[in-house]
């Protein structure tokens, strides 16, 4: 039997854990406790060892064999990242789930991985402040450049980085983004009396937040249907005006956010529909999640939504009210194929999961660390089972 050589250590990022929780962190989340899992069932030659400010709570990521390292007082957020991870990192190969790395790892020629989920502050600038697009754009070709690997969420993204810099295209890997915690889906009961249209995301122009609150008012006055919409803001976003019109007020309701997922699994459950319009993304969460639950979806019609539903949402013209109106009306009265659609979304869901998105990490991981491996020996299939993980049904 082949010696097995000592498994190297994987030192993740954990900046995510101090961030407010969208959809960036909600991956890192479920990534990092997929991946923890993966490693104490002893599917993968790797260790991991989680480093993160002093404050972060790690308790929802149910860790079985990460180590956690926490770091005394001192700088903060991005100056944390930047300033104290690096010295943290030793002899690890350091893995970023957020979109930014330490400059200094990446000058260093440190073994480094980055997970870009989408580069929306470049395709919708209005959307976001200007220091935030002035950050991420300054640290996007060092990224591109130096990261010894880079993972996104969907071929369409990939195919948008490997266009801003070619020579990036061969270590770019794909890690679709998973739906719902495996095991914890209840769907909804077939006799269960559906009244609202449900918009889970952040409040921004990039995700059409005005179109859904055209529709929704719309909605409310022609249908007497009420519409939720669940999200906010953050520091990172251009401010807009959410504004709803007195008359309608019971009927638009703005919620804010909704971190608990017991919570949201109910909103998703209760939906008439979920109307997410965006005009752009990259592996959007909240379709797949409404699919889990028999959640009907409307969704807009560009490429990355369409790799992630397949035939399994109906599609809209995100720059049309009218065709958004009409969409979610199909779905509220029923109409012929909904039934169809529900069932081949039920099948799209279980397609996406974060065990399989953490198995493509951890093998874009090995394969960095194979080509870093001085000696050139290559890692073989008897040294993982994430070749057989991730074709498994």
């Amino acid at each position: 039997m082949p010696l097995r050589r000592t498994p190297r250590e994987i030192v993740i990022n954990g900046r995510f854990l101090t961030q407010p929780v969208t959809g960036v962190q909600r991956v890192a989340r479920e990534v990092v406790r997929a991946m923890d899992h993966l490693i104490a069932e002893d599917q993968v030659p790797l260790r991991l060892r989680l480093v993160c400010e002093a404050g972060a709570d790690v308790s929802e990521l149910d860790l079985r064999s990460t180590m956690v390292e926490r770091t005394g007082a001192g700088p903060r957020g991005h100056l944390w990242e930047q300033v104290i991870l690096p010295g943290r990192v030793r002899g690890g190969h350091l893995l970023c789930l957020g979109n930014t790395a330490p400059i200094r790892s990446l000058l260093a020629s440190h073994p480094t991985t980055v997970m870009i989920h989408d580069l929306s502050y470049r395709q919708f600038p209005e959307a976001y402040r200007y220091r935030y697009r002035l950050g991420h754009g300054l640290m996007l070709p060092f990224l591109l450049r130096r990261a010894s690997a880079l993972l996104t969420v969907s071929e369409t993204e990939r195919a948008v980085l490997g266009k801003l810099h070619p020579p990036a295209l061969p270590r770019i890997r794909v890690a679709q983004n998973g739906g719902w915690r495996d095991g914890s889906v209840q769907p909804r009961s077939d006799s269960c009396d559906a009244g609202y249209v449900l918009y889970v995301g952040s409040l921004s122009s990039r995700k059409n937040i005005d179109g859904v609150l055209a529709v929704a008012i719309r909605l409310a006055r022609e249908d007497g249907v009420s519409t939720l919409l669940v999200g906010a803001s953050s520091d990172i976003l251009t401010p807009i005006a959410a504004n709803v019109p007195d008359d309608i007020r019971d009927k638009v309701r703005l919620v804010g956010p909704v971190t608990d997922l017991a919570a949201l699994a109910q909103l998703y459950r209760e939906a008439a529909c979920l109307l997410f319009p965006s005009f752009y993304e990259a592996s959007p969460l909240p379709p797949v999640e409404a699919m889990n639950f028999g959640c009907p979806v409307v969704v807009s019609a560009i490429p990355s939504m369409t790799e992630r539903c397949g035939t399994a949402a109906l599609y809209c013209d995100p720059h049309s009210i009218d065709d958004m109106v009409q969409a979610v009306r199909r779905c509220i009265r029923h109409d012929t194929g909904i039934a169809e659609q529900i069932s081949r979304a039920y099948d799209r869901a279980t397609r996406w999961s974060w065990r399989s998105q953490a198995e493509a990490v951890l093998e874009a991981l090995l394969i960095a660390e194979a080509k870093a491996d001085h000696s050139g020996r290559r890692v073989n299939s008897g040294e993982t089972k994430l070749s057989a993980l991730a074709t498994a049904p």
